[in-house]
């Protein structure tokens, strides 16, 4: 088992999981899978443009170092399958010849194995075999290949799409953007104190302090979030922009026939987007939607349109 920013995979799932994304991604070039029965020829799929691929998914966590050892190897012993079984291949792929044969693997650290690959592509492309392009080559892919098909393809297997924040929020990092003073935390920390108060005159307590240390959370893990949403899943973040974006316009009417503490108020209101963005995004792990959900009522807290009228 390997640990990404998007979930975790085994071997099984990790194979599971790329067909669904090969499927998607080269439809329009004829991808067609090789069945892993009655053999492993070197390649799980190809497509009619001439891009082999071939999966790998480690059975647990390496080292930096080890784990570049295993993906060197692990290229070098799927290759050679190309010269063991290419008069097999040669049937299947039917006039088509491999000018790409990509190694897909969740995650690699050493820039090192692009210098191995191109090693590789030099030593196949004298080999002069029949199944190969002249300018055969070797390259490596990671997950984030793939990540827009990946919600589709984690769904196909009845599981859900998690996304990691790209860094994980300390107290230093808390108290670092506190200090920074910016508009956002000002807003944060003045608007817990009045939550917990329920007046905007009221000092900072033990209590206000804990919410606005919550909420500074939530925002900056909330923001790492997002930004992954909008880089690797551009529609689902339209989506999302959409939703809060309507949302933070019924806020000032909810405010003003709701008559209560800004306390209830603001359960209240995390409580609808916690509910909507569930409806919404069904595509999306709990843990994921939970993220977005918080965010949005901390971005709000941050930016404004979540206010309050002694303030």
């Amino acid at each position: 088992m390997i640990k990404t920013k998007y979930g975790n995979f085994d071997g099984n799932k990790w194979e599971a999981v790329c067909q669904v994304c090969f499927k998607h991604k080269y439809e329009e070039d004829s991808y067609q899978e090789i069945k892993a029965s009655p053999g492993d020829y070197g390649i799980e799929g190809f497509t009619r443009k001439g891009d082999a691929f071939q999966c790998y998914c480690p059975d647990k966590e390496y080292t930096q170092d080890e784990l570049h050892n295993k993906i060197r190897d692990k290229i070098t012993k799927d290759l050679k399958k190309l010269v063991t079984y290419q008069k097999e291949l040669e049937l299947k792929l039917n006039g088509t010849k491999i000018k790409r044969w990509i190694f897909v693997t969740p995650r690699y650290e050493h820039n090192k194995i692009i210098d191995h690959c191109a090693t590789k592509s030099q030593e196949y492309r004298k080999l002069g075999l029949d199944i190969l392009d002249s300018r055969f080559d070797v390259l490596i892919y990671d997950v984030d290949f793939y990540s827009e098909y990946l919600h589709i393809a984690l769904n196909s297997i009845g599981e859900k799409l998690y996304i990691e924040a790209d860094v994980k929020t300390d107290n230093d990092d808390i108290e670092d953007f506190k200090n920074l003073g910016s508009y956002q935390a000002t807003n944060i920390i003045n608007k817990s104190i009045s939550i917990i108060e329920n007046s905007a005159s009221g000092s900072s307590s033990a209590k206000s302090d804990m919410l606005a240390k919550n909420y500074l959370r939530q925002y900056l893990n909330g923001y790492s979030v997002v930004r992954t949403l909008e880089k690797s899943y551009g529609k689902s973040y339209e989506r999302y922009l959409r939703n809060i974006d309507e949302m933070a316009e019924e806020l000032e009417q909810k405010k003003i026939f709701h008559d209560s503490s800004n306390k209830e108020f603001v359960e209240k209101i995390t409580l609808e987007v916690t509910q909507r963005i569930n409806n919404e995004f069904s595509e999306l792990e709990q843990t994921t939607k939970n993220r977005l959900s918080y965010y949005a009522v901390a971005l709000w807290l941050a930016d404004c349109p979540l206010r309050f009228d002694d303030l």
